[in-house]
C-alpha cells in the first residue's frame, strides 16, 4: 500500500507544473517550489527504498539539489537541469519499486527492456515510458530473418568499463550460435532542429538525437558545451577527431580517409544518471528448427561481475517469401533505393585502388541486401566507350545477392541537357504559330523540331547499343532507363520521342520521378516514382495504364528523419496497403566533393540524407535503416499470409477457409496508420500460426 501511494504521489508531481515557473533551456518550465517538492517525494522513496544501490542514487541526486536549492538565486540553465534529474530519479524509483525484489538489486545499474522501432527519442536524460525493469530479452522471428531487440541501461553509479559477453542459445532442436548476436551501443549526437521527424534543415537548435549503431562509441565524440560532433580519423601517425557540425562542416572523403568502426563491441562507460541505450541485431539461420533458444548476455562492470540477461529467440515455423504486392500475389513488390555506391565513382574517388573500390561496394552491396534492398539499381549509366566499369559493377552486386532481373538504371533516355534550349526555342515556335498561323512561323517551327530530332539521334543510339550489352551480360531483356528526374511538363515533353523509340523499337523500359502530371503524358513510363503521399486512388489511376505499370513511393518523406517507427512505416505497410508495387527513395546516404557525408548541412533547406555512415571500406547503421528493414518484412509477413491464405481458400476445408477469410479480412479493415507496427506484425504472427496449425491438422 505504501509504494503505490509513493507511486501516485510521484505521478502527481510530475503532472503539477508552475504557473509562474520561468521558462528555461530546452523549453523546460521549473520553480523553486515545484523542485523542493520533487525532492520531498524523492526523500520518500529514499526512505521506502529496500536496494542499497538505488538508495545511494537517490540519495545523490537528492544532494546535488539541495546544493542548488541552498543558493539564493537559481538560473534557469541550473534549474531546469535539477528538474530533469529529480524526475529522472523519481521515475527511476517507481520503475524499480514496481520489478522484482531481486531484479538488479546488487548491480551499479538499472535496465529496461525496451521496444527496438519505437517512436520515442532513447535520450540519456530520460527513461523510457515504454519500458520496463526486467533482465528479459525476447526476440519473435522467422527462419532466416533478422530481427531487432533494444535494452536501456539506467546507470546508479559510475562505471569505466562494461563488457559483454554473448553466449551460445541453446534450444530442444538445436543451437543459434552466438556470432548470429550482435551488439552495439546506439549513439546519440546532435542534429539540427527537425531531427527526429524531417530533413528539411534548422539551424536554430542543436538538438541531442539517437542515431548511430557502433561497437566503438569513442568513433563519435560529443561536445555538449559546444553541442557538437567529432569523427574519429585513425592516421598512421595517430588517431584524430575532425570536427563534423559546422555548417558546411569541412569537406571529407570517406574513400581516402581512415575511419572505421571496430569489427567486434568494445566496453562502454557508463555516467551516473545517464540512460544508454544498446541495440541487438539477431539472425536466425535458414533452416533453424521451430522452437524456443535461450542463451545469456552476461556484463561485468570494472572488472567485476554485473548480472546478466537472458536472450531468447522464438524462432517460428516458416521463412519469409520474398514480398509481393498487397492487390496481386503474382506481382513483385520491388526495394530500390537511391546510392552513389557505384564502381566508377570508387574507383575515381580511391585514386583507381581497385581492391579497395571494389572491397567497399561488395561491404555496401552486402548491407543493402541484408536489409532487404535486393533490386538495387546500379545508379551508374552505362557507357559505350568505357563498359567493362559498369559490368563489373553488376559482376560485385550480383556476389552480394542483388537480383538483377529486373535491372533498374541502366543510363539516361532523355538528349543531352546541352542541346535543351533547341527544344525551349521549338516550344516558343510552335507557340508563336499557334497564336499566329502563317507560313513563316510553321516553317520556322518545323526547322526547330527538325534540329531537336537531330540532337536525339546520339540517345537513340546509346540506348540500343547499351541494351544490346547489358542484356547479353545479364541474360534477359527486363532492363529500364531513366527519365529526367523531377522533370517539368516541358522537360517531360522533350523526353517523348526518346521514351517512345527506347519502348517500341529498343524494347527497353523507363522509370522516372514525378507527380499527377504524369498521367496526362501521351508516352508513359513504365515506372513512376510518385513524389506525395501514397494512396490507393494514385495506385488505381496508374494502374489503370496496364497491368505492367509500376508505382512506387519516393519522398514522403526523403531519408534523413532518424525515427525508426516512422521509416518502417513509410517503406512498409503504408505502401503495401495502398496497392503501391515497390518503394524507391532518395537517398541511402549523400556524399559529393561539396557534401560531407558526416556532416548535418547540405544547405540552407536541407538536413544531411542518411541511413547510413560510410567508413573507407563499409557503412555504419542507423536506427532508422533498422527501421526500413523492418517495414521491408511487415510486407514480406503480410504476403505470407495472404499465400497461406490463398491455399486455404483452394483447399475448400470449412475450417480453413473460415480462417482464411478471417485473416483477410483483418488485414483488410486495420488501419496500418493508427495501430502500432509491433502489434500489426504481432497480429500477422497469429493468423500466419493459425493458418499453418490448420492445414497441418488436414
Amino acid at each position: 500500500m505504501k509504494s503505490r501511494l509513493l507511486l501516485g504521489l510521484l505521478m502527481a508531481m510530475l503532472m503539477m507544473m508552475s504557473a509562474i515557473a520561468p521558462a528555461a533551456a530546452d523549453g523546460i518550465e521549473w520553480s523553486r517550489n515545484e523542485l523542493e517538492d520533487l525532492v520531498d517525494g524523492l526523500d520518500a522513496w529514499i526512505t521506502a527504498s529496500q536496494r542499497p544501490l538505488v538508495q545511494q542514487f537517490l540519495e545523490d541526486v537528492r544532494d546535488r539539489a539541495n546544493a542548488v536549492l541552498a543558493h539564493a538565486t537559481i538560473t534557469d540553465e541550473e534549474g531546469a537541469a535539477t528538474k530533469k534529474e529529480l524526475v529522472y530519479a523519481l521515475q527511476l524509483a517507481a520503475d524499480v519499486n514496481e520489478a522484482d525484489a531481486g531484479l538488479w538489486a546488487s548491480e551499479p545499474f538499472v535496465i529496461y527492456a525496451v521496444p527496438a522501432l519505437s517512436p520515442e527519442m532513447r535520450l540519456p536524460d530520460k527513461l523510457p515510458r515504454d519500458g520496463k525493469v526486467s533482465d528479459q530479452i525476447v526476440v519473435i522471428s522467422a527462419q532466416g530473418e533478422y530481427e531487432a531487440a533494444s535494452f536501456v541501461i539506467a546507470p546508479l553509479a559510475d562505471v569505466d568499463e562494461l563488457t559483454f559477453t554473448v553466449g551460445d542459445l541453446q534450444g530442444d532442436n538445436g543451437t543459434i550460435s552466438a556470432d548470429n548476436v550482435d551488439l552495439r551501443v546506439v549513439k546519440t549526437w546532435y542534429q539540427g532542429g527537425t531531427a527526429w521527424q524531417s530533413y528539411f534543415f534548422d539551424d536554430s537548435l542543436d538538438v541531442l538525437t539517437p542515431e548511430l549503431l557502433l561497437r566503438d562509441e569513442n568513433l563519435i565524440l560529443v561536445d555538449h558545451n559546444l553541442k557538437k560532433n567529432y569523427l574519429r580519423v585513425d592516421y598512421p601517425q595517430g588517431s584524430q577527431y575532425v570536427d563534423v557540425s559546422g555548417k558546411p562542416p569541412a569537406p571529407f572523403s570517406s574513400y581516402t580517409e581512415p575511419v572505421e568502426d571496430s569489427p567486434v563491441l568494445l566496453p562502454i562507460a557508463l555516467h551516473q544518471g545517464e540512460s544508454k541505450q544498446m541495440w541487438i541485431t539477431t539472425k536466425v539461420p535458414e533452416g533453424t528448427p521451430e522452437g524456443v533458444y535461450t542463451g545469456t548476455i552476461a556484463m561485468t562492470a570494472d572488472g567485476s561481475p554485473a548480472g546478466q540477461l537472458t536472450l531468447t529467440i522464438r524462432v517460428l515455423p516458416f521463412e519469409l517469401p520474398s514480398p509481393k504486392t498487397y492487390y496481386d500475389l503474382d506481382k513483385d513488390f520491388y526495394v530500390l533505393l537511391y546510392h552513389h555506391s557505384n564502381l566508377k565513382v570508387a574507383l575515381a574517388r580511391t585514386g583507381n585502388n581497385t581492391q579497395l573500390a571494389e572491397t567497399r561496394l561488395l561491404n555496401q552491396y552486402r548491407n543493402l541486401v541484408e536489409h532487404n534492398v535486393v533490386n538495387l539499381p546500379p545508379n551508374a549509366s552505362y557507357e559505350l566507350n568505357q563498359p567493362q566499369v559498369f559490368l563489373r559493377q553488376l559482376e560485385l552486386m550480383e556476389e552480394a545477392g542483388v537480383d538483377l532481373d529486373p535491372l533498374f538504371g541502366i543510363g539516361n533516355a532523355y538528349p543531352s541537357n546541352e542541346d535543351y534550349w533547341i527544344w525551349r526555342n521549338y516550344l516558343a515556335a510552335k507557340r508563336q504559330y499557334e497564336a499566329n498561323p502563317t507560313p513563316e512561323n510553321e516553317a520556322l517551327m518545323n526547322q526547330w523540331y527538325q534540329d531537336y530530332l537531330l540532337t536525339i539521334e546520339p540517345v537513340k543510339t546509346y540506348l540500343q547499343q547499351a541494351f544490346n550489352d547489358v542484356s547479353a551480360a545479364v541474360g534477359h531483356t527486363n532492363l529500364y532507363f531513366d527519365g529526367w528526374d523531377e522533370a517539368d511538363w516541358d522537360r517531360l515533353l522533350w523526353q517523348q520521342e526518346v521514351w517512345q523509340y527506347a519502348k517500341d523499337v529498343v524494347g527497353a523500359k523507363i522509370v522516372a520521378t514525378g507527380l499527377a502530371r504524369h498521367l496526362d503524358l501521351p508516352i508513359k513510363e513504365d515506372f513512376l516514382n510518385w513524389s506525395s503521399e501514397p494512396t490507393r486512388e494514385k495506385a488505381a489511376a496508374w494502374h489503370a495504364f496496364g497491368d505492367d505499370k509500376i508505382i512506387a513511393s519516393y519522398a514522403y518523406p526523403h531519408t534523413g528523419p532518424e525515427n525508426p517507427d516512422l521509416m518502417r512505416q513509410r517503406h512498409g505497410m503504408w505502401l503495401y496497403k495502398a496497392n503501391y508495387d515497390a518503394t524507391y527513395n532518395y537517398i541511402w546516404y549523400l556524399e559529393s566533393q561539396s557534401v560531407n557525408p558526416w556532416g548535418e548541412y547540405v544547405d540552407a533547406t536541407f538536413r544531411a540524407f542518411n541511413f547510413v555512415y560510410p567508413t573507407q571500406t563499409d557503412v555504419i547503421d542507423t536506427i532508422a535503416w533498422e527501421g526500413f528493414r523492418e517495414g521491408i518484412d511487415d510486407i514480406r509477413y503480410a504476403t505470407k499470409l495472404k499465400m497461406l491464405a490463398e491455399e486455404a481458400l483452394d483447399s475448400g476445408d470449412p475450417a480453413r477457409v473460415a480462417a482464411a477469410n478471417k485473416a483477410l479480412d483483418w488485414l483488410e479493415e486495420t488501419d496500418e496508420r493508427k495501430v502500432s507496427a509491433d502489434w500489426l506484425r504481432s497480429e500477422m504472427i497469429y493468423h500466419i500460426l493459425k493458418l499453418l496449425d490448420l492445414a497441418a491438422a488436414e
